[in-house]
């Protein structure tokens, strides 16, 4: 009787570990498939977040299709504690994998606002403006030259 158990047993443990390395390969097809995002989004992580709130953060954007599987994917690649504060262009079709690469990148952000000080011999000029993640490109929130005109609100 003791052998049925045990050859039952064994038999069990073959079939979970089965399914437990489909799971795995599942869950690495999902990080490393092309996202859910048709379009462009600017992404901001804040200082002293972590990945638990950035993939619920994608997930309610709907940039990832689960904030689990990027958290996992994250933590397995050891790129969790590498986590940058900043404001960051994820592109459309982006995987889980390039998203945590795109974050965990250290430089400057990617995206948000800027604002450009111009100084020429004559005249000194300051421009606010914000990066559209839809076109990629800069849309002019305001313009200036400080001391002469009044300071708009956007800046």
């Amino acid at each position: 009787m003791w052998r049925h158990i045990a050859s039952n047993a064994v038999t069990f443990l073959i079939v979970a570990l089965f399914l437990l390395g489909g799971i795995i390969m599942w869950g690495r097809g999902q990080y490393d498939a092309p996202g859910p995002l048709t379009q462009a989004i600017c992404l901001q992580v804040e200082r002293g977040s972590n990945m638990r709130t950035v993939g619920d953060n994608l997930a309610e954007q709907e940039a990832v299709t689960s904030a689990s599987i990027f958290r996992i994917g994250a933590e397995y690649e050891k790129k969790t504690r590498a986590l940058k504060a900043g404001s960051f262009l994820i592109q459309p079709d982006a995987s889980m994998q390039e998203i945590v690469d795109t974050v965990t990148r250290g430089g400057a952000s990617t995206c948000g606002t800027e604002v450009v000080y111009r100084i020429g011999i004559n005249r000194l000029s300051t421009q606010v403006r914000e990066l559209d993640p839809a076109t990629s490109r800069f849309v002019e929130r305001a313009e200036f030259t400080p001391g002469v005109d009044e300071v708009p609100e956007v800046y």
